[in-house]
């Protein structure tokens, strides 16, 4: 009898003990699992000040999805790219999409701006020293000096007849294709966030109104709003293997929000567009 208590004792004994050791292998199993749950994926997105709002608004909607937006913020506009595309950032939001087409080419890139795209910039021609265009004959226009935006600028002089353009089929326009400067005017060749500084020395420009904005002045008190701001869109932009990420589709659904899009509104009060 004794014997067979003893052998009883034993049984129960092992059972528990492997009871026990299945429990605390589960637990180890189960606490890894809470642990890689509550480890917040970092997406860092590269902006300048203008942007850094964005990538803020981001964050805050996308915090309850442990996911954690974190704003790299850079000063220069040809950076943010060159971070992107070395791997040193998961994303960009700043670059419209055909400069970034431009960089693509230029530096041998594979950086895309996969639909949605959020908004675009009003870029116009201002001036905080005369009312009309007229008045800006025998003036200095500064416009941004990169092939794109120098580009849209010399367009938009053309079709406000402050300079002829030459017939171009290819190609982006440059000074050299001025046929006939009907104006007589001097084009001042600025880095696009530092346009609207240069006011002072200038008798108008070519900026984007979130620029002149932050520059203190009213962005929508323009002379000429740019035609074909709409072909300009700004978006997330990553590169071509994080096209179809998890991460880039629940930042592409928080931004189709109707929240995400009034405080976008009301954050920059009309200096961008939003697409719908």
């Amino acid at each position: 009898m004794k014997k067979l208590i003893s052998i009883i004792f034993i049984c129960v004994c092992v059972i528990l003990f492997a009871s026990c050791q299945a429990k605390e292998k589960n637990n180890g199993v189960n606490q890894e699992t809470k642990q890689l749950k509550n480890v917040q994926k970092t997406i860092k997105v590269v902006c300048m000040p203008l942007s850094e709002p964005i990538v803020e608004m981001y964050n805050k909607f996308l915090e309850d999805d442990g996911m954690k937006i974190e704003p790299v913020v850079f000063d220069g506009n040809h950076l943010p790219a060159t971070a992107l595309a070395d791997g040193s950032v998961d994303a960009v939001i700043l670059n419209h999409k055909p400069w970034i087409e431009t960089f693509n080419k230029e530096n041998n890139t594979d950086l895309v701006m996969p639909e949605p795209y959020l908004y675009y910039s009003m870029n116009a021609l201002y001036s905080m020293k005369h009312d009309k265009v007229e008045d800006l004959k025998n003036g200095t226009i500064a416009v941004a000096g990169d092939p794109v935006n120098l580009d849209r600028a010399l367009k938009l002089l053309d079709s406000v007849n402050l300079i002829k353009l030459k017939k171009k089929d290819e190609g982006f326009y440059t000074l050299v294709d001025i046929e006939e400067n009907t104006g007589n005017i001097d084009i001042l060749e600025t880095e696009i966030t530092a346009t609207a500084r240069s006011y002072k020395d200038v008798d108008g420009m070519i900026a984007v109104a979130s620029v002149v904005k932050q520059a203190g002045f009213d962005h929508r008190d323009f002379l000429v709003e740019d035609p074909v701001n709409k072909d300009f869109p700004l978006g997330l932009i990553v590169q071509e293997k994080d096209k179809d990420a998890d991460w880039l589709k629940k930042m592409h659904d928080c931004q189709g929000s109707k929240e995400f899009k009034e405080i976008f509104d009301k954050e920059y009060e009309g200096a961008y567009g939003l697409y719908e």
